[in-house]
C-alpha cells in the first residue's frame, strides 16, 4: 500500500498503527513521523506517535504530541485520554482529572476514561467514588483482572481486609500469566493480624511457582572476574524520590566511594523531585525503565554488564520480580523498597538486613541468604524542611495526646482495642491519628465504631486526612507520644516522629514488615521503647505519660539522638554496605555459592560456615582507569575542629559534609549556626552552641550590635575603628561563656585541621593546645591587619608560636580589603585597597612534614586541593606516595595531557559525541532542556539583540547560531576557555574566581564566599542594553536580581527579557516574582520582564540576602 501511494499520510498512519498493534515500536514511530510530516495538522496521527513515544519511554515527547493533537482538535476524546494519561504518569494528578472528564463528557461510557478516573480518585484520596467506579466497570466487564485487582487494593487501604481477599483472589484466577494481582495479595497479608507467619511464607514462595519464567537463560559471566575491580551496581525502584526508598538510601548514596562503584539506577516512575536530583547527582548512569517488558529490562541489564543487581521494590508497585527471575546479572540482591519479607524468588541471592529485622533463627523464613548490618539496615535521609520542636503539647493542654501518622491500613481493630486501653488508663487522654485513607468516612466510621465499642468516646478521637509533608511534621507538634501498629510496623514514619521529638513505643510482629521500627529505635540508642508484649507496651505508653518532666526533656533531645545515631550516619552506613558487597562479590569470584553473612561493628565479615572473616579486597586507590579520571582515597575521616563556626557557618560547609570525608566539631560561642540539624544530616558534625576554646576558665562573651562582630574579645573604642565598624562593635550585652583547654578534651585523639576565628583569642587558644596539636596536618588562623577588638593576635605572633611547635607558614588566603570609597549607589566602579583580614594556612614544617605517614600526606594533600584549590603542593605530596597517583591527580586537573582513550563501545549510546576542543572538554550542541522549554529559548533568541547569559554550554552554542554576540559569566575558567576556543570571537565569556568549584560550576570551598559577588555583579561590567538575559548557572537568584538591576539602569525594561531556566520547579527562586511579570512559561522555564514599579530596596535586600548563595 505504500509503495503505490508514498505520498498518502493516511497510508503512513495505517501502517503506523498497525505496527503499534504489533509491538513494533521503532518501526511505528517511523511510519508515523512520514505522516506527520506529510500531513502536520494530522490530530490522530500525533495521538498514535505520542502512544509509541510511551512506549520508547520518551514521556515529554508524548507530551508535547498530545498537547499539539489537543491544539487541532480540543474535543478530541484520544488526545484527551492521552493527555490524562500521561498527566497521571506524572503524577500531576488534578491536571489529568480535568482531561478525563472532558473526554467522558464527550464519551459518557468510555471504559479506558472510567478506568483511568477512578485511578485518579485513588490517588488524590476519594477512595469511595474510585470503589464505586470499579464496581461499576466490574459489572460490565466481569472477566477483566485489572478491575477486580484495583478494587482490592482500595479496599484494602481503606482496612477492608476480608472483602479485599475476595477480590485479589478473584484478580488472581482472572489473570493469567500475570503476576500483578498476587504480589498485592502477598502484600496485603501483611497488614492482616489474623494471618501467620506460616502462611505468609507459603504465598510468598508460591510465587516462583506460580510466575517464574519457565526458560531462564544461564547467568552472564563477567569478563573480568576480579574481587579487586570497580564494581557496576543497579538499582530499580519506583521511588526514587520523595518516598521510604529514597528517604532511605540517598544519605547512603551521596557517602559511596565512587572509586569502588558504578552506579546505575533504573526507574520505573516518571515522577522527579528535589530527592530524584540528589539520587542523580549521586549516581554515574540514569535511565527510566517503565516502557520496558520484563525481558527487555533483563537485557538492558545484561548489556550493561551489571555486576550485581539490587531490587528497591519487591512485590510493591514497580514491581521487576519477573525481571529478577530472569537473572540477568551474576549476583542479585534485595534491599529496600517493598521489603517486608522473604521474596520467595530463589533466584535472589542475597537479602539486606540486620540482626534486629532478622534475628538469629529467622533464616529458615527466607528464600535469600542474609547480610545482617552491625547497625540499620537503611539510613534515613531527614527532609530539607524540618520544623523546630514545639514545646509539650500536654504542658498547654493538661492531658495526653497519643498519635499515629502510619498508613491506616496498619490501624486494625487489635490496634484499636489495644490503644483504647491505654486511653482507659489515662483519663482525658486523646487519640489523633492522620493519613491519606482517613479521607475515607467510611474508614473514619469504622474506627469511631471500634472505639466506641471499647467505651472511648468520639470526642476523644482526633482523625485526619492527609497534608503536604511539611504539615505533616508540623503536627507532630500536637503529639505527645507515638504509638506504632501491628502486626506492620511503622518505618520511615517512626524516624520522622523522632525527628521531631515524639518517641514511639513499639511491639515488634512476626515478619520483616512488623520489625522496622523495631530496628529504628534500637540503632537510634532507645531499645527500651521496644517491648515484647501487648502488657509492657502499655506499661511503656503510661511510664512515660507519667513524668512530664522526663517527656519533656526527652522531646527536646531525640531529634539529636537520631541525628547522631547510625540510623542518620550516611558514610557509617556507606561504609558498611561497601564491606557487604565487596564481600558477597569476592565469594562470587572465590566460585563459592551464597551463604549467609554477618557484619561486626569493627567492620569485619563473617560468612556463615568460616572459621574466620574475609580479608576484604578493594579497587587500588587511583580509581577510574576505565574513566580516566582521578579519586582521593585515604583510611578514616578528617577531624576538623572550628572554633567560632569559621568554617561551619559558612553556606557551603553542607557541600564538603555531603562528600563523607569530615568529621567536624564545631565551638559555636555566638550560637551562629542554625541549620544544625540539617548539617548533621549531611554529615558527622558535633556542634557545641555559646562555648568558646580558650584557657578552661569563665570568658566574657561581647555581643556587638553586628552578630558577626561578637565574640569573647572584647571590641576596641569607636574611635580606634575603621569608619564601616564603628556602629557594627557597639556592644549591647556582655555574657558569661564556658572555654574549654583544647588540651583537655577527651576522646579527641588527634585533629587534622584546625580553624580559628578572629573575634576569640587563637594565641591562648594555640597556648592551651600544644599536647593535641602535635600531629595536626593544617592550622588556619584568622588573623586582623586592621584590628577591630582589644588583644587581638598579630600574624607575627600566631607564626613564631606555631614555628616553635612545628609549623610552617605557607600562604594568606582569602585576603579582605576596606574600600575608603564613599557607599553612593552611583558609584561606576569600586576598589578596596586597605587589608583589614585574612586566612594564614599552617602546614607542617619540613622535619614534621617528612615524617608523615602516607595516609597522612593523602588526607593533606586532600584538604589543600579541595578545599583551597592548591594543587602544586597536592601534587608533591600526592608524588611522595606514588608518582603514578601523582600523575594521575595532574591529567585529571589538564595540568599533564590526557592518554588517548579507546572509544566508547556502549550499545546504548544515541547520539554523536560532542565535539571536543583542544583542552579535551565536550561541549554540548544544544541546551539542557526540554523540547519545550528549547522551543520558548529558540523563540526569545530570534527577538534579542544584545545577549548575556549566567552560565553556558549548549546555550551559547544557540545564540552564536542564531547570530548573536555572546556575553557571559562562568565561574569554571576551563569550561569557558574550552567554549571561547571553540565558538570563536563572538563568544566572549569570561570566568570568574570564586575559588574552587566542583560539577556544574558549583563552589566547593566556602572560604571564597566574599569573592562569590563577582559572578552576580559580572553583568554590571558590560556597557550594554542586553535585551535578552538568560539565568541557567549558579547563584540564580543574584543573577537575576542583578539583571533586573542592569535593565533598570539601562531603561531597558519595556524590550528587555529574563529567561530563567529551572524555575517554576524550584520555589526558592520564586521570591524575585516580585519585581518580574510572567511572559510566557514553559515546563521549568520562565520568560519575564521586569514591572514597571518595584521597591528597589527590597530587591537590594533580597540581593543581599542571595549573593553568596550558590545554589
Amino acid at each position: 500500500m505504500i509503495n503505490r501511494a508514498p505520498k498518502r499520510a493516511s497510508d503512513w498512519k495505517a501502517l503506523g498503527n498497525r505496527l503499534l498493534q504489533e509491538k513494533q515500536y521503532a518501526e511505528a514511530q517511523h511510519a508515523l513521523e512520514q505522516a506527520r510530516t506529510l500531513d502536520p495538522r494530522d490530530a490522530e496521527a500525533l495521538i498514535l506517535l505520542g502512544m509509541v513515544e510511551i512506549k520508547l519511554g520518551d514521556i515529554r515527547t508524548a507530551q508535547d504530541l498530545a498537547n499539539k493533537s489537543l491544539e487541532i482538535d480540543p474535543n478530541n476524546p484520544d488526545g484527551l485520554c492521552l493527555l490524562g494519561r500521561i498527566l497521571y504518569d506524572c503524577g500531576l494528578y488534578d491536571q489529568a482529572l480535568g482531561h478525563i472528564e472532558q473526554a467522558l463528557a464527550l464519551v459518557p461510557g468510555r471504559e479506558d476514561a472510567l478506568e483511568r478516573k477512578a485511578l485518579i480518585l485513588s490517588k488524590t484520596h476519594r477512595y469511595e467514588e474510585a470503589i464505586a467506579l470499579f464496581d461499576g466497570l466490574i459489572r460490565r466487564r466481569p472477566d477483566y483482572f485489572a478491575f477486580w485487582n484495583n478494587a482490592a487494593n482500595l479496599l484494602k487501604d481503606i482496612g477492608q481486609l476480608d472483602k479485599a481477599e475476595v477480590y485479589y483472589l478473584k484478580a488472581i484466577e482472572l489473570s493469567g500469566s500475570s503476576p500483578l494481582a498476587y504480589s498485592n495479595r502477598l502484600t496485603s497479608l501483611h497488614y492482616n493480624p489474623t494471618v501467620n507467619r506460616e502462611r505468609i511464607f507459603g504465598v510468598c514462595k508460591e510465587w516462583e511457582t506460580r510466575y517464574a519464567p519457565k526458560d531462564i537463560p544461564p547467568r552472564p559471566q563477567p569478563e573480568e572476574r576480579s574481587p579487586q575491580r570497580r564494581l557496576r551496581i543497579g538499582m530499580i525502584s519506583d521511588g526514587f524520590s520523595n518516598h521510604p526508598v529514597g528517604r532511605m538510601i540517598t544519605l547512603m548514596l551521596e557517602s559511596l566511594p565512587r572509586d569502588e562503584f558504578e552506579l546505575f539506577a533504573y526507574s520505573t516512575s516518571n515522577f522527579e523531585d528535589s530527592l530524584t536530583r540528589r539520587i542523580k547527582q549521586s549516581v554515574a548512569h540514569w535511565t527510566g525503565i517503565s516502557h520496558l517488558t520484563d525481558e527487555q529490562f533483563a537485557e538492558r541489564v545484561r548489556s550493561e554488564k551489571i555486576d550485581i543487581l539490587i531490587d528497591l521494590a519487591g512485590h510493591n508497585s514497580g514491581n521487576r520480580m519477573r525481571t529478577m527471575a530472569l537473572q540477568p546479572a551474576p549476583l542479585l540482591v534485595k534491599w529496600v523498597g517493598g521489603l517486608i519479607n522473604t521474596t520467595g524468588l530463589s533466584a535472589i541471592d542475597y537479602l539486606l538486613s540486620d540482626s534486629i529485622e532478622s534475628p538469629p533463627g529467622e533464616d529458615e523464613f527466607y528464600t535469600e541468604k542474609l547480610i545482617r548490618l552491625p547497625d540499620d539496615y537503611i539510613c534515613f535521609t531527614p527532609p530539607e524542611y524540618v520544623p523546630e520542636i514545639g514545646r509539650l503539647p500536654a504542658l498547654n493542654n493538661g492531658y495526653i495526646t497519643l498519635g499515629c501518622f502510619n498508613n491506616p491500613t496498619k490501624v486494625n481493630e487489635v490496634v484499636l482495642g489495644e490503644w483504647a486501653k491505654i486511653m482507659h488508663a489515662l483519663p482525658g487522654s486523646r487519640l489523633l491519628l492522620k493519613g491519606m485513607q482517613y479521607n475515607s468516612e467510611d474508614l473514619c466510621r469504622k474506627v469511631r465504631t471500634i472505639m466506641a465499642a471499647q467505651g472511648i468516646e468520639p470526642e476523644r478521637l482526633m482523625i485526619e486526612g492527609p497534608s503536604p509533608h511539611r504539615e505533616l511534621l508540623q503536627t507532630y507538634n500536637r503529639v505527645d507520644i507515638a504509638l506504632d501498629p501491628w502486626p506492620y510496623s511503622g518505618g520511615l514514619t517512626t524516624c520522622e516522629a523522632f525527628l521531631m521529638g515524639v518517641p514511639v513505643v513499639s511491639l515488634p510482629g512476626p515478619t520483616f514488615a512488623g520489625r522496622h521500627s523495631a530496628t529504628h529505635l534500637v540503632n537510634a540508642g532507645m531499645p527500651e521503647l521496644v517491648v515484647d508484649s501487648w502488657d509492657e507496651y502499655r506499661e511503656r505508653v503510661l511510664e512515660l505519660a507519667s513524668d512530664l518532666g522526663s517527656l519533656s526533656t526527652i522531646r527536646h533531645h531525640l531529634r539529636e539522638v537520631l541525628l547522631q545515631s547510625p540510623v542518620c550516619d550516611g558514610p557509617r552506613f556507606a561504609k558498611n554496605f561497601t564491606i557487604a558487597m565487596r564481600a558477597i562479590w569476592q565469594r562470587y569470584c572465590e566460585g563459592k555459592q551464597p551463604a549467609a553473612l554477618t557484619l561486626n561493628h569493627e567492620g569485619q565479615a563473617w560468612f556463615e560456615g568460616d572459621s574466620e572473616p574475609m580479608q576484604l579486597q578493594h579497587p587500588l586507590p587511583v580509581g577510574g582507569e576505565e574513566r580516566g579520571d582521578f579519586n582521593f582515597t585515604f583510611e578514616g575521616k578528617i577531624i576538623t575542629l572550628d572554633n567560632g563556626a569559621l568554617l561551619v557557618g559558612t553556606t557551603g560547609f553542607g557541600s564538603l559534609q555531603r562528600l563523607g570525608a569530615f568529621a567536624a566539631i564545631a565551638f559555636d560561642p555566638t550560637s551562629k549556626v542554625t541549620n544544625v540539624a540539617q548539617l548533621q544530616a549531611a554529615g558527622e558534625l558535633h556542634h557545641y552552641p555559646h562555648v568558646s576554646l580558650g584557657n578552661g576558665g569563665e570568658g566574657t562573651l561581647y555581643a556587638c550590635l553586628d552578630p558577626a562582630m561578637s565574640g569573647t574579645l572584647e571590641p576596641l573604642p569607636a574611635d580606634q575603628q575603621l569608619p564601616g565598624n564603628q556602629e557594627a562593635t557597639q556592644v549591647i550585652a556582655k555574657l558569661p561563656i564556658t572555654t574549654l583547654r583544647l588540651d583537655d578534651i577527651e576522646g579527641l585523639d588527634n585533629i587534622d585541621w584546625l580553624l580559628l576565628d578572629n573575634m576569640n583569642d587563637s594565641l591562648m587558644i594555640l597556648e592551651n593546645g600544644a599536647k593535641a596539636l602535635a600531629e595536626t596536618l593544617l592550622v588556619q588562623v584568622r588573623v586582623n591587619f586592621s584590628p577591630t577588638h582589644k588583644k587581638q593576635p598579630e600574624l607575627t605572633q600566631i607564626s613564631h608560636w606555631l614555628a616553635r611547635h612545628g609549623f610552617s607558614f605557607y600562604r594568606l588566603n582569602n585576603l579582605q580589603h576596606y574600600s575608603h570609597l564613599p557607599n553612593r549607589a552611583d558609584l561606576q566602579k569600586q576598589q578596596a585597597t586597605q587589608l583589614t583580614h585574612a586566612d594564614g594556612l599552617f602546614i607542617p614544617n619540613v622535619k614534621r612534614m617528612e615524617a608523615l605517614s602516607n595516609n597522612q600526606r593523602l588526607k593533606l594533600a586532600f584538604l589543600l586541593n579541595t578545599v583551597y584549590g592548591i594543587k602544586d603542593l597536592t601534587s608533591a605530596l600526592l608524588a611522595q606516595v606514588s608518582q603514578t597517583l601523582a600523575d594521575a591527580y595532574l591529567t585529571s586537573e589538564h595540568i599533564l595531557p590526557r592518554m588517548p582513550e579507546k572509544a566508547d563501545d556502549s550499545p546504548l549510546q544515541t547520539s554523536a559525541p560532542s565535539p571536543e576542543n583542544n583542552l579535551g572538554i565536550s561541549l554540548p550542541e544544544a541546551p539542557c532542556m526540554s523540547t519545550a522549554e528549547r522551543v520558548l529559548f529558540a523563540k526569545a533568541l530570534k527577538s534579542a539583540k544584545n545577549y548575556f547569559e549566567f552560565g553556558s554550554g549548549g546555550s551559547t552554542v544557540w545564540a552564536i547560531n542564531a547570530g548573536l554576540v555572546v556575553h557571559g559569566v562562568e565561574s569554571d575558567e576551563k569550561w569557558a576557555s574550552a567554549l571561547n576556543t571553540r565558538l570563536g570571537e563572538r563568544c566572549r565569556i569570561e570566568a570568574v574566581n570564586i575559588g574552587p568549584t566542583g560539577e556544574w560550576g558549583y563552589p566547593l570551598a566556602k572560604h571564597y564566599s566574599t569573592k562569590f559577588p563577582r559572578y552576580s555583579n559580572a553583568i554590571h561590567l558590560h556597557n550594554l542594553s542586553f535585551d535578552l538575559i538568560l539565568v541557567d548557572g549558579r547563584f540564580r537568584v543574584a543573577c537575576t536580581l542583578s539583571a533586573i538591576q542592569n535593565i533598570v539602569k539601562r531603561n531597558n525594561a519595556d524590550e528587555a527579557r529574563i529567561l530563567i531556566h529551572d524555575f517554576w520547579n524550584r520555589p526558592q527562586y520564586h521570591c524575585v516574582l516580585s519585581f518580574l511579570e510572567v511572559i510566557e512559561r514553559a515546563e521549568t522555564a520562565g520568560l519575564f520582564k521586569v514591572k514597571k514599579r518595584i521597591n528597589h530596596a527590597s530587591l537590594e535586600k533580597l540581593l543581599a540576602e542571595y549573593v553568596k548563595n550558590p545554589d
